[in-house]
Formats: C-alpha cells, structure tokens, sequence
C-alpha cells in the first residue's frame, strides 16, 4: 500500500513518479524492473522510493490499481448479459487506446502470477460467472488482438447462456 509520504507529495512530484511507474512497467515485467530505473526517471533519490512504496510490488499495485480506476470511469454495474458484454467490449476498445495498454498486457503476459494471493471475493454465483468471464474475454482480447471480436463474441454467448439459466 503507497504511503503516506507518498500522498503527502506535491501533485507535480506525484505524477513524477507515477509517469516513472508508467514507463517501467509498460517495459518490464515486475520480476525484471529495477527502482534503479524508476528514481532515475522521476529524478528522485534511492531512498525516497522507499519512503513512498514497500518495494517493487507495492509500486506496481498502486499503479495498477490507478490504471483500472481510470480504465473503468464510466462503466455501470448493470447486471444483464448484452450490458455486461458491452461493458467487456468498451474496456478491451478503451484499454487498447490507453497509455495504459501497455501494461495491462504485461500484466496478463506475467505479473499478475507474481502478485500476493486476492481475497475471495463474496459474490452470488451468478455475478461472481459473469464476472470471471468478462474478465477472461478482456485477458484473451488484449494477450491476442487479433482475435478479440472472437473473444468478444464467445463471452457474448456465454453470457446470454448464463442469464438464461439465471432466469430459469
């Protein structure tokens, strides 16, 4: 979890080192970025790092928290097949023009097996489906572009397969 010293920074120094966290992560895995690299570019001193984030993987959550924050601005939990497909279809389209594309392709590619274990979360069945799916034709749309419509048009039919049941 950032730190305090962190949130306490200037908004000028702030986007420093998120632009900094931005840069590293979009170019290296979190098993290969160096803080080495990160001070450098944010022009800030070893230590400071340090005083702001655990370590590497501190750095990366809160980035990566940051990033989805931004990529989800606008998208509504409604809970039917067609508006969560949407939902899936606009965050592949929004995440493919985001300076955080980048990333988030890395962040499927490798790092998200590196991270700590999540909490369960306590969901109905059917929410916690619809939900895995969305999130596996988001994983699969940006790992292989090429085949996002197919992706995209598998969830589609998952998900009215799953809503129908749910009405059943």
């Amino acid at each position: 979890m950032v730190k305090a010293t962190f949130e306490n920074l200037s908004k000028d120094k702030q986007d420093r080192v998120t632009e900094a966290l931005l840069k590293e992560f979009s170019a290296h895995t979190l098993a290969s970025a160096q803080v080495a690299r990160i001070v450098k570019e944010a022009g800030i001193a070893r230590g400071a790092f340090y005083k702001y984030f655990e370590d590497l993987t501190d750095a990366y959550q809160y980035l990566f928290k940051l990033a989805m924050r931004d990529l989800h601005t606008g998208l509504t939990g409604r809970m039917g097949a067609d508006e969560l497909y949407q939902m899936t279809k606009d965050f592949v389209t929004k995440a493919t023009g985001s300076q955080y594309y980048d990333l988030i392709r890395l962040h499927y590619a490798a790092n998200e097996a590196l991270l700590p274990s999540k909490k369960p979360r306590q969901l109905p069945a059917c929410a916690w489906a619809a939900m895995a799916l969305s999130h596996e034709a988001i994983k699969d749309a940006l790992l292989d572009p090429e085949n996002a419509a197919f992706y995209l048009d598998r969830e589609r039919e998952a998900l009215e397969k799953l809503f129908s049941k749910k009405a059943d």
